[in-house]
């Protein structure tokens, strides 16, 4: 079902046979050594539904994406680091890749002992890997994937893991629970040692849900989860016995959030409450969570009193839930679904600035009263039992007028926050022309907080609200796109041109896109530090240069025609596999020159392709059971030669 969704796979060697312009996206793997990788798996990921492709004994891999757009590449081959990248697939659906050389493997290693020091032989350990961006590396199935092996010390190697963040948990019977530090992969280390982790029995954590009288509430969803990010353990989701209770074990030692799901609807809406709570090392912890209640609010201002009419909505405090996760449980939809889709309890005040919200769990809680033009908002503590809870807003208003430092243009849709220590915020959203008006300020000091998208974010401490229009400049943020135009030497635009972006930090994914018909190309979430920008084109010569962090303005790039070596080696059969390679009039290897259509070995007697290569004179050089070095001279056409 996923082929339909996603991707028509073909075999890798069908590309070979047809022409350059066929539909297909096709690679070209290479070992450390140089030399084509001779298995292996590709993993392509569109939206949430991976497929695979096995790489051919040939080093060469293809598949055929059912439409254009990004795409995340994986490819694995076993006893190498996995290499990922970021696709752009064009409307063509036709793209030769930059061929993808593959560095040796990083294991990470760690011995787990009991609290007796007892090596424990058989971990069972939750893994994931991130990028740098923090996007979930995708697992790959069968052999070409991570591995978990136990050495002679009684030690557990995992591995190859990916480039970037790979967080790991002990999760076995018997033992807490028990989180690693995370382990990032750069490619600096072969072996990254994680010492040896005592592992504890853990501890038991009890939960009662209660209502407002104290009476136990059965059969109620509740999770608990790690509270530490990138997380590999799983949200555990129970529902409360009969007596309202669930038990979590064994834990290990640290901090949780406990979310429940709120007793009845709230004004139609449902609701839940989120706890932290802190769990020993050992025992059995005991606490109790009241789940139902209702929540009365009075609000008013010293200039008007009673703000009779005005919408108030108020949530209890629940931090959003990590993802990905199960979306749906034993029966209908999960707890962590039905909390991602939350919206808060709405109401209206009375006559005397009085609303009453039902079936609203007493707790931590933000309140928010919209006026015309901003709302104000107050963390409060909703008590049991629904006592009434007074709320006097401040007088006074606060006009702020946001531009661009770089241009003195309007910044619309910023976020302005006036925050007062202990008395609330108010916020709201700059206009088209960057003006805002926010109301109910009053005139003790505070900070303005303003951000935008693309922009730095601004904190002003003030002694009061000025009394007059307050204008605030954002400064922009370093460009975090990059434009790539690629010309030939003439200055003509060259579409179809194959452009690969990558950062000096091994951790982030690079980007491979192709021009458009001006032969430009532009990259999205573009990394920090210095970039290299590689770009090649059929009959033109590849060519890379480095981009420094302030100087990403748009890049051009020309490329030299080049042209091909077509040989027909001719030696005495039985010579076996032998390596090529190309050396220039000094001797030295061009192998980062070659294209993914060059071939890095072959069999006699058997057909080749090089290239592209700029004029000049060159040495083809075959190695293994027999050795040949045939000159070669290119002037202004391909060349073709056999090899006898």
């Amino acid at each position: 079902m996923f082929l339909l969704l996603l991707l028509a796979l073909l075999p890798g060697s069908a590309l070979w046979q047809g022409s350059a312009d066929e539909i297909g996206v096709v690679g070209y793997v290479l070992g450390p050594d140089g030399m084509p990788v001779s298995s292996g798996t590709v993993v392509i990921q569109s939206t949430n539904v991976p497929a695979t492709t096995p790489i051919e004994p040939t080093g060469r891999f293809r598949f055929v994406p059912a439409r254009s757009g990004p795409l995340r590449v994986t490819v694995s081959v076993a006893g190498l680091a996995p290499y990922t990248f970021r696709l752009t697939v064009p409307a063509s659906r036709a793209i030769r890749l930059p061929v993808i050389r593959l560095d040796p493997a990083t294991y990470f290693r760690v011995r787990f002992v009991t609290p007796e020091g007892e090596t424990i032989t058989t971990p069972q350990l939750r893994r994931r890997s991130f990028d740098a961006n923090g996007a979930l590396i995708d697992d790959i199935p069968g052999g070409d994937g991570v591995s978990q092996q136990i050495d002679g010390t009684g030690a557990t190697i995992i591995g190859p893991l990916p480039r970037g963040i790979t967080a790991l948990a002990l999760d076995m019977p018997f033992y807490a629970q028990t989180r690693l530090p995370n382990v990032v992969v750069n490619g600096a280390d072969a072996l990254i040692d994680g010492g040896t982790v005592a592992v504890q029995p853990g501890a038991v954590l009890q939960i009662d849900l209660v209502d407002e009288t104290g009476a136990a509430v059965p059969d109620l969803p509740i999770s608990l989860e790690d509270t530490r990010p990138l997380s590999p353990l799983p949200i555990t989701q129970l529902r409360t016995n009969q007596q309202g209770r669930a038990t979590f074990e064994p834990l290990a030692a640290g901090r949780y959030l406990v979310r429940a799901a709120a007793l009845g609807k709230c004004n139609g809406r449902d609701l839940f409450i989120a706890r932290t709570v802190a769990v020993p090392a050992e025992g059995t912890h005991e606490t109790r969570f009241v789940v139902s209640g209702t929540a009365t609010f009075r609000i008013s201002s010293p200039a008007l009193g009673a703000l009779k009419g005005i919408p108030v909505s108020a949530m209890p405090d629940m931090p959003r839930p990590p993802l990905p996760g199960p979306l749906r449980g034993p029966v209908g939809p999960s707890l962590l679904l039905r909390i991602l889709t939350i919206t808060p309890c709405r109401g209206a005040t009375d006559r005397d600035g009085r609303v009453r919200l039902a079936s609203f769990p007493p707790g931590p809680t933000d309140l928010a009263v919209q006026f015309g033009n901003s709302t104000y908002v107050r963390r409060l503590e909703v008590p049991v039992g629904g006592h009434e809870i007074a709320i006097s807003i401040p007088d006074g208003f606060l006009p702020v007028r946001v531009s661009n430092a770089a241009n003195t243009q309007p910044v619309p849709r910023a976020l302005v926050t006036w925050t007062v220590e202990g008395g609330g915020r108010v916020e709201a959203t700059t206009s088209a022309n960057g003006d805002v008006l926010l109301e109910g300020v009053g005139i003790r000091p505070g900070v303005l907080t303003i951000s935008a998208p693309g922009f730095r974010s601004v904190e002003e401490p003030l002694p009061e609200p000025p009394g007059i229009l307050h204008e605030v400049a954002l400064v922009p943020l370093p460009v975090t796109t990059l434009k790539a135009r690629i010309v030939a030497a003439s200055g003509e635009p060259l579409p179809d041109a194959v452009v690969e972006l990558s950062a000096m930090n091994k951790i982030a994914a690079p980007q491979v896109a192709v021009t458009d018909a001006k032969g430009v190309v532009a990259f999205n979430d573009v990394p920090a530090g210095t970039l290299h920008v590689m770009a090649g084109a059929d009959v033109f010569v590849a060519r890379t240069i480095p981009i420094a962090e302030d100087r990403r303005a748009d890049v051009t790039l020309a490329l030299s025609r080049g042209y091909r070596i077509v040989a027909n080696v001719e030696l005495p059969a039985g010579t076996g596999p032998l390596r090529v390679r190309v050396l220039n009039n000094a001797g030295e290897t061009l192998e980062n020159a070659l294209d993914s259509a060059s071939d890095r070995r072959i069999k006699s007697p058997g057909r080749l392709t090089l290239g592209p290569l700029t004029a000049g004179r060159y040495v083809i050089e075959l190695s293994g059971a027999q050795e040949r070095r045939t000159p070669i001279e290119i002037v202004d056409r391909d060349v073709a030669v056999t090899i006898r």
